[in-house]
């Protein structure tokens, strides 16, 4: 077995996104959302894309003026020539696109699943934003063919498929049709997840301010959360080689796709109410009621957890995105874990439901207990493979190799031997 070279990991790879100006960007869009909430709290679709807009705006602005992202090798970018630029290509690109939004299309009129009233807000967002989008996709091409290193990608080697110009490339379409798939699944439920989180943590603002107590945990959590899938909606919609936030690879295993999906609708409402339904109803608000001092430490070691996943969703930027490379975060939470996201959040379930805590025969405490360490394996798996994954990446392995020596376990072995020796 080969060992990595010590020196090789004595500094920390750089991060493909800021932590500070991601956070920066956080503040002013959350600014934005509080106003839009009270001038039109009808419309919180749209009030949530707005503060989307405003933070990815934000943090695209910082990557290419001071970090100049668009000319880090992987971005496979040069300085524009409308020598380079070619109408035939660009044709084929817009006709790749245009099949490409053809079959996501097609699978929404298809699947009930978005036929009902849950997926409106997505709805409302896609009939007042789309159509923007699509304009913007023509002087959009027109650059980045003039721009890129190599102008052929996956649109053009597409629309050369759909004309009959030359035979499907499988690898190639399947990397191209699977990042599609990755943003046609999750940005509807993004958007509609920010919207319901916007609304309760508006409410839960509300609340608090009139009583105090568990409001306050209420908030927070909401707002917690509300962070947490408006840069997922950013991630999503941000995959432009321009800012490097392109993906790079998709999931290669189907074992990382069903456990990824399976903690999303419709998929987890089946898993997670017929099989790993945990919550007997007596979460830990109810446990510690008439002990508020209790209450208060309990809760606000919850939100602390949280916030830690919450950050490390913030650490991505334009990036994040389930299934997908899209370049290595080193900064953040991330520079003291792995997976900060994957622990914080799964240690949290188990504070909020208690399923340790006996009521009634302890065989029900028990028994929620295995069912929440089904989900927690569940969760296990998804890091697992997208270590597996990731490690196609030679960033990533850099990064692995740095976080084993300077992490934050790797600190606490430190610490402990020192006092056992």
């Amino acid at each position: 077995m080969v060992m990595p070279d010590p020196s090789a990991a004595s500094v920390r790879p750089c991060s493909a996104s800021s932590f500070g100006a991601s956070v920066l960007a956080l503040m002013a869009g959350l600014a934005l959302l509080a106003f839009l909430q009270e001038w039109q709290p009808q419309y919180s679709s749209g009030n949530v894309f707005g503060c989307c807009a405003l933070i990815a705006g934000i943090i695209a602005c910082h990557d290419l003026m001071r970090r100049r992202i668009d000319r880090a090798p992987s971005a496979e970018l040069a300085d524009f020539s409308a020598a380079r630029v070619s109408p035939a290509r660009i044709g084929f690109k817009l006709l790749g696109l245009a099949g490409t939004l053809g079959a996501v299309a097609a699978a929404y009129l298809l699947f009930p699943e978005y036929h009902g009233s849950f997926y409106a807000p997505f709805g409302l967002v896609l009939r007042d934003v789309g159509p923007w989008l699509l304009l913007a996709a023509l002087p959009y091409f027109w650059w980045m063919d003039g721009a890129q290193t190599e102008p052929r990608d996956g649109y053009w080697h597409l629309g050369r498929v759909l004309l009959g110009r030359e035979s499907p490339d499988w690898p190639r379409l399947a990397q191209h049709g699977g990042g599609w798939v990755v943003k046609g699944f999750f940005l509807p439920l993004m958007v509609v997840f920010a919207t319901l989180q916007a609304n309760g943590a508006t409410n839960a603002f509300h609340r608090m301010v009139a009583g105090g107590g568990l409001a306050i945990y209420d908030f927070f959590y909401n707002l917690g959360f509300l962070i947490d899938v408006m840069f997922a909606v950013i991630g999503c919609t941000m995959t432009f080689r321009l800012f490097d936030s392109h993906i790079r690879s998709t999931e290669p295993t189907t074992l990382g796709w069903v456990v990824a999906l399976a903690c999303y609708p419709p998929f987890w409402d089946v898993i997670g109410d017929q099989y790993l339904h945990y919550d007997r109803g007596y979460p830990w608000g109810t446990w510690l009621n008439g002990h508020p001092w209790l209450q208060a430490l309990w809760g606000g070691t919850i939100v602390a957890l949280l916030a830690v996943y919450w950050l490390s969703t913030v650490s991505f930027g334009l990036r994040f995105s389930n299934l997908t490379n899209r370049g290595i975060i080193t900064a953040g939470p991330y520079r003291w874990l792995k997976h900060p996201a994957y622990l914080t959040k799964n240690i949290s379930w188990w504070l909020i439901a208690v399923p340790f805590v006996p009521r009634g025969h302890w065989l029900e405490a028990l028994r929620a207990s295995v069912l929440i360490g089904g989900v927690n394996f569940i969760h296990f798996m998804r890091a697992k493979t997208e270590e597996w994954h990731l490690s196609r990446d030679p960033d990533y392995r850099t990064y692995c190799e740095w976080i084993a020596q300077h992490g934050l376990w790797a600190k606490l072995r430190r610490v402990c031997g020192q006092r056992n020796s």
